[in-house]
């Protein structure tokens, strides 16, 4: 595939691009002697003049989202738990990564410093690329093809910026906020940004990127953003922005207009919806199959980040169906899964008996050394019980390393759409926008569910009780994926579900162990702390997140 080939030429390129900020002001104190042009790196002035060139600086963006300081680990499985879904295994406050699932955390946590840092490398790599290919030549005088092609890397990297600040808004709250690239003796020290300013240059940057990306069926180009992912992505930040969150006075609440931002998400759901472009793989199952195997499917699949693992501990390897599968033996025909990840027994129980999803989404046994399964129940052992969308068994590739694969980590799937087009149609029902009615959302639901073996919702439901429902189909459908933590937030539930999930895990076996439900905060662990390093060197950072 396309990305996972181009990752093994960044490493290298990128080692040279870094130079060219510094190399493009420092220049012209040179002797005359210096000024042969270098052959060993790209400087500002040989760089950006081909559209391979601005490939490869696209390519550089990708490539920091694709490492296990961000959705190669960190963002995709340390982060999203605790939840009523899920919790890091294990009790003990490690002050690293069961410190964050089990909210005992603190500043000087290693993994918020790395995502921290490179998200804001990502978003440097994107304005100095942005920056530079608007600036080309070819995008005013090449030929058409040329023209459109830099236009589209333009919209890719735009969404990929939109994708960080989107995510550090989600984790931090306000945050520092740049959108032209740095050079030497800039001012580094930026202070906070108030998110809803930040929110308005996503939303613009998502904007741009829909209007000149093509739609999947209309691009060879493999595990890239397309029109589909950018209006995917714009629904889904649209829904974050309609919700809570966490401001820095320690309350929970949302924009006085949050409903525009439903009636918005809503439309542009609709779009999507209504282009084609997009469909449900009939078998839920090989939904899941198809990411172990590397199939790609962009119907259903609308973004994913692609990993490459290219040694034992390489940053661009990931940890999916490793961290986030059944517990597998390292002695068995499928290499190791640690499993440092466990399922909630009650979240299992509350599928009904016959919905085709609950034996993909979880997985009630391990994988022994002779590829045997050793299976268990609520009662029998503790608590093991294990996301089952990311086995290790599905895998096609040979085991090569004991934790990376290359397993991709979905960010969008048309299902996430329905649910979220019902969703914003329902919170608008009485001023509907456009067109849409809610018989659109209820078929939205229709179609999800179907695909379940499950009934369609009854059209005469209440707007308060579509709203409890849509709560718990997401979970249904979606967990495991990342996004359950920040559905709780946005709809100010994160708490009272920890709490529930809580006392159903002590309903089953008093010992059930379950530290979030002690350990949570609300009004607190909304939000990461801002990392303790980048407090202390920024000068213009002068408050921590609340309870911190």
């Amino acid at each position: 595939m396309e990305m996972k080939n181009n990752m093994h030429k960044i490493k290298s390129f990128y080692t040279s691009i870094l130079l060219i900020a510094i190399i493009g002001v420092a220049g012209s104190s040179c002797d005359d002697l210096l000024r042969e042009e270098p052959r060993s790196f790209y400087s500002s002035n040989n760089f950006f003049q081909t559209v391979e060139q601005a490939n490869m600086a696209v390519m550089g963006v990708y490539d920091l989202l694709g490492t296990t300081k961000l959705y190669g680990q960190v963002v995709s499985t340390i982060f999203p738990t605790d939840t009523d879904l899920a919790q890091i295994k294990g009790t003990g406050d490690d002050g690293s990564k069961r410190s964050i699932g089990h909210y005992t955390s603190h500043p000087s946590i290693s993994m918020f410093r790395d995502a921290w840092s490179y998200y804001y490398s990502a978003i440097e790599r994107a304005n100095y690329a942005i920056d530079n290919m608007s600036k080309m030549e070819l995008l005013k005088s090449g030929s058409d093809e040329e023209k459109a092609t830099l236009s589209q890397y333009i919209g890719e990297v735009k969404f990929l910026r939109a994708l960080c600040y989107f995510d550090l808004v989600r984790l931090w709250g306000d945050v520092p906020f740049k959108i032209t690239p740095t050079y030497v003796g800039e001012e580094l020290n930026l202070p906070r940004t108030d998110r809803e300013l930040i929110y308005d240059q996503i939303i613009a940057d998502l904007d741009y990127a829909k209007a000149v990306l093509p739609w999947s069926s209309e691009t060879a180009l493999n595990e890239r953003v397309t029109q589909g992912a950018a209006r995917g992505y714009l629904v889904r930040v649209l829904m974050g922005r309609a919700g809570y969150s966490l401001k820095t006075d320690g309350q929970m609440t949302r924009p006085d207009n949050y409903l525009d931002y439903f009636k918005r998400a809503a439309l542009e759901a609709d779009t999507i919806v209504k282009s084609g472009e997009h469909y449900l793989n009939q078998s839920f199952e090989e939904v899941f199959r198809n990411y172990a195997e590397g199939k790609l499917e962009p119907a259903e699949s609308m973004f994913e980040i692609a990993f490459a693992p290219m040694g034992a501990d390489a940053e661009n390897g990931g940890f999916i169906s490793t961290y986030i599968g059944p517990l597998t033996h390292q002695s068995s025909s499928y290499g190791r899964a640690n499993a440092f990840i466990n399922a909630m027994w009650p979240f299992y129980d509350s599928y009904a008996l016959d919905d085709a999803r609950r034996e993909i989404a979880i997985a009630d046994y391990e994988v022994k050394a002779d590829d045997s399964k050793k299976y268990y129940t609520k009662n029998s052992d503790k608590h093991k019980i294990f996301p089952g969308k990311w086995r290790r068994e599905w895998n096609s590739s040979d085991p090569l390393y004991t934790n990376e694969t290359d397993v991709n980590w979905v960010l969008l799937r048309y299902s996430d759409i329905l649910l979220m087009y019902a969703e914003a149609i329902n919170e608008t029902r009485n001023d509907l926008p456009g067109t849409l009615t809610m018989e659109d959302a209820f078929e939205a639901v229709r179609l999800v569910r179907e695909r379940a073996d499950q009934d369609g919702w009854e059209t005469t439901l209440s707007q308060d009780d579509f709203r409890n429902n849509m709560v718990q189909e997401r979970a249904w459908e979606l967990c495991y994926e990342g996004w359950r933590k920040w559905d709780l937030i946005r709809w100010n539930k994160l708490g009272e579900k920890i709490q529930e999930a809580g006392q159903a895990a002590k309903a089953i076996r008093e010992a059930y162990p379950y530290p979030a439900m002690d350990n949570f905060q609300s009004g607190k662990h909304e939000l990461y702390p801002i990392p303790q390093r980048d407090m202390d060197v920024n000068t213009a950072l002068v408050q921590q997140n609340p309870g911190y």
